[in-house]
């Protein structure tokens, strides 16, 4: 009877390990340890609001491209970086800069900003089960903005062009109306 027994602890013990690391995969669900680099792609992804943010002008008076990419440089820290407040909270970085722009808010069209959204997730370790953990990565983004009427009216996102396509950033200045 006691090799019966032990039996069937040592087969139910099987079990509910089992079972618990079923329930835990299921819950964690297979980001719960991230690669670097899929990482910082959504880290870069989710800035995207903060950027337009940054783009929508401060009213519905005619603007260029060139003119937004310049306030918004202008009200940034950094001179080239269109984030107001970029994380640093021990995860990684996030940068963004404009990398081409043209028409106007009063246009049809509307004027369009491409905008490269860079981030940079640093290793860490979850340490215990259920936290997540990730390796050090790069990732990038671009989308393109539409601003139309005072605000942001589309955003799209597009396969990063080569650096040699991107234009030279606009001297920071606060808005002034666009030349009709």
């Amino acid at each position: 009877m006691g090799s019966k027994l032990t039996a069937g602890v040592l087969v139910g013990a099987l079990v509910v390990v089992g079972a618990g690391t079923y329930v835990a995969t299921t819950v964690l669900g297979s980001d719960s340890v991230s690669e670097g680099n899929a990482a910082a792609d959504r880290l870069a992804a989710g800035r995207s609001t903060d950027v337009a943010r940054a783009l929508t002008p401060p009213d519905t008076e005619k603007y260029s491209g060139a003119q937004l990419v310049a306030a918004a440089l202008a009200a940034a820290s950094s001179k080239t970086d269109l984030l107001p407040a970029a994380p640093s909270d021990g995860t990684g970085t996030v940068t963004a800069v404009a990398v081409a722009w043209n028409g106007s808010t009063a246009v049809t069209g509307g004027a369009r900003v491409t905008v490269r959204i860079d981030a940079h997730v640093v290793a860490h370790s979850g340490g215990l089960l259920g936290l997540e953990s990730t390796s050090d990565g790069k990732g990038q983004r671009c989308f393109v903005y539409a601003l139309r009427d005072g605000a942001v009216s589309a955003v799209r996102v597009i396969r990063c062009p080569p650096a040699s396509e991107a234009m030279k950033l606009p001297k920071p200045a606060a808005l002034s109306r666009a030349s009709t």
